[in-house]
Parts: structure tokens; sequence; C-alpha cells
């Protein structure tokens, strides 16, 4: 990748993606309502946005929402 596409990708960033570090604080109680059938997006926006577009933290809620169904929370996180 040279410097232009990575300047190009950084560009086409989503406003209101909040980022993976962000994402990454809020994600246990994001896949915790997916998993309850809640809809997470409306309460966490800029999460949804960054999960669209971040396979690594897209991998890891669809890992925890499959986790929480199989095995379900005796506690939330």
């Amino acid at each position: 990748m040279s410097n232009c596409d990575a300047l190009d990708d950084f560009l086409r960033t989503d406003p209101r993606d909040v980022g993976c570090d962000l994402a990454l604080d809020a994600l246990h109680t994001y896949a915790e309502m997916a998993a309850a059938g809640e809809h997470p997006e409306a309460r966490y926006p800029g999460l949804a946005t960054h999960l669209q577009s971040c396979c690594a933290c897209s991998g890891d809620h669809e890992a925890l929402v499959r986790a929480l169904r199989e095995f379900g929370a005796d506690e939330p996180f």
C-alpha cells in the first residue's frame, strides 16, 4: 500500500466512526444487547458505524454474540 492509498483510506473514514479503542470499551455491552435481540446501533451509532468498516472489531463482536447466545451470561460484563 502506498502513502496515497493509506491517505485515501483515512479520508474515506466515516466521521461517526468511534475507532477501535472506543469500540472495544463498549463492545461487550453492544454484544450483550445484540445477543438479547435488542438494537444496540440505536444506542451506539458510532460503534455500529465502526463495526461496518473494521473487520477485526466486527469479528470480535460476532464472536462475543455467538458466545453469549451459546453459553449465556450469568452477570453483565
